[in-house]
């Protein structure tokens, strides 16, 4: 049979926060227009701190209750009363589009002698599944393609596949000799200077089809240099047509998002029931598991959601193909609101030319940067669990959980701060406020919310910008959110 190729996407969703103030300078909260006090000298503090009240009682930056926004080198605190509380991550959610295309059936390892592609996928997710360090984590799991509605698995005539077919049991000669396949029930179909032959399968390795002829002949060897065998007979194929091209067909998922590891039974179950076949119907799937996260965002506002895309192969059939339009679903789901970030894992050959760019592509389009790249003659187990346990790491560092007053009280979002303390240090420092990730500062980074206070929105997570989330990522360290302090924003340039 044709060889052809396979793909995966997940998605997830994490964040964290904590509160405080210190003894130093401010403003004074809810300063009349046009009054307020020169910050003075507090314990522990620094003398100084910007002067002026706001127009209007309680504005911070233009919203808020209750003060003024501050202005700071990030030095020294603030003469107030606060609470601090240690941060949270937001819950992280992923949905995975698993690719389970025919050539996921291809042999891994230096000779070939390694599992198939699939069978070294799957186990990694299943490990990772139940795996202790995932515990907490929500995962659903959707497969492409997907079959038409009343298509079979597999056929033994064209008759069977309706809609799906033909039955790829015969090809045309001319074709063949050419490298490809053209499927065919009768030499009608083929054209004038072609005839419709059956179709036979190597008895070593049945991914690969050969043109059957009595007496048999030899398949030849792989590119591995492996033995194919004889061509045999085919007796059972797969309907040609069988793979769905509608997005809405990706976004049903065979096991809706959950939190692992009570998941974990019901996500390896969905797995075992499927075996690769089929092409890879790359835009509709993507598609799909971009759909999905986005309702189960919206669902769930207070999650990070994310969508990761794993393939053997790039896309072979529903328009779009190209890379440029896949990776214009990838940024379109980074740029929606809410945003869905597409993670990207392949699984190739060395020998395959410009498959990592292609993919790279895609993962930087999807707001990721860049694939992870696995070749099959490595330990394809072990590397996309890796991969799997990074996108983990990646998403968990950078949003923020946005924790109520303890007091039960409503919370004055121009009263809160966030600070981060280095992995082996004792000071914190101040991450200042930036109102959107627009306003983030490509050194020193910055925090915003999800939602804008001043627009009206209720927000739910506090986000950190790039070069303050490459800091968290790259050393770690705690955050800290503080509220009752006056929010501290960068001094005007």
């Amino acid at each position: 049979m044709a060889k052809t190729s396979v793909g995966l996407i997940l998605t997830a969703a994490l964040g964290a926060a904590v509160w405080g103030c210190e003894a130093g300078n401010t403003n004074n909260p809810g300063g009349a227009a046009g009054s307020s006090n020169t910050g003075a000298t507090g314990t522990g503090g620094n003398t100084g701190g910007n002067t002026g009240g706001g127009t209007g009682a309680g504005e911070i930056g233009g919203f808020g209750v209750g003060g003024n926004t501050t202005t700071s080198s990030g030095v020294g605190g603030m003469a107030c009363a606060g609470e601090t509380v240690k941060g949270e991550l937001v819950p992280l959610d992923m949905y995975i589009m698993l690719d389970k295309s025919g050539s996921m059936l291809d042999k891994t390892g230096a000779a070939g002698n390694g599992p198939t592609k699939w069978d070294a996928v799957t186990t990694a997710l299943k490990s990772f599944f139940a795996d202790s360090g995932s515990t907490g984590l929500g995962v659903g799991i959707e497969f492409f393609p997907t079959a038409l509605p009343g298509v079979p698995d597999t056929c033994t005539s064209s008759a069977q596949c309706g809609a799906g077919g033909p039955c790829l049991l015969n090809a045309c000669d001319f074709e063949l000799q050419l490298g490809s396949i053209a499927p065919c029930d009768t030499s009608a179909d083929c054209g004038f200077f072609s005839q419709c032959i059956p179709l036979g399968q190597c008895q070593n390795d049945t991914n690969y089809v050969c043109a059957y002829q009595v007496p048999e002949v030899d398949c030849g060897v792989d590119p591995n240099g492996v033995n194919l065998g004889k061509c045999k007979p085919m007796v059972e194929s797969f309907c040609v047509n069988q793979d769905s091209c509608a997005a809405a067909d990706y976004a049903s998922p065979a096991v809706e998002v959950a939190t692992l590891n009570g998941a974990a039974a019901a996500l390896s179950a969905a797995i075992d029931a499927k075996s690769p076949g089929g092409a890879t119907p790359t835009a509709p799937a993507l598609s799909g598991a971009i759909n999905h996260a986005k309702s189960w965002a919206q669902a769930h506002p207070d999650h990070k959601v994310v969508a990761v895309l794993a393939t053997d192969g790039l896309p072979t059939e529903c328009d779009p193909t190209d890379i440029p339009s896949i990776a214009g679903i990838a940024q379109a789901g980074k740029n929606g609101n809410p945003s869905i970030l597409t993670f990207v894992i392949g699984v190739f050959g060395a020998a395959d030319v410009g498959a990592q760019q292609n993919l790279d592509t895609i993962a930087q389009s999807g707001g990721t940067g860049s694939a992870f790249f696995i070749t099959d003659n490595q330990d394809v187990t072990q590397a996309f669990l890796d991969a799997l346990h990074a996108i983990q790491g990646q998403t968990l560092a950078c949003d923020y959980q946005i924790p109520a007053p303890p007091d039960g009280s409503d919370l004055d979002y121009g009263k809160v701060n966030v600070e981060y303390t280095p992995s082996g240090q004792n000071m914190p420092k101040t991450v200042f406020y930036v109102t959107n990730e627009a306003g983030c500062d490509p050194m020193l980074g910055g925090w915003y919310y999800d939602k804008d206070p001043q627009s009206g929105q209720v927000p739910t997570k506090i986000l950190m910008c790039p070069a303050t989330c490459a800091e968290l990522k790259g050393s770690g360290g705690q955050i800290d959110i503080k509220i009752g302090c006056q929010t501290v924003v960068p001094e005007p340039k």
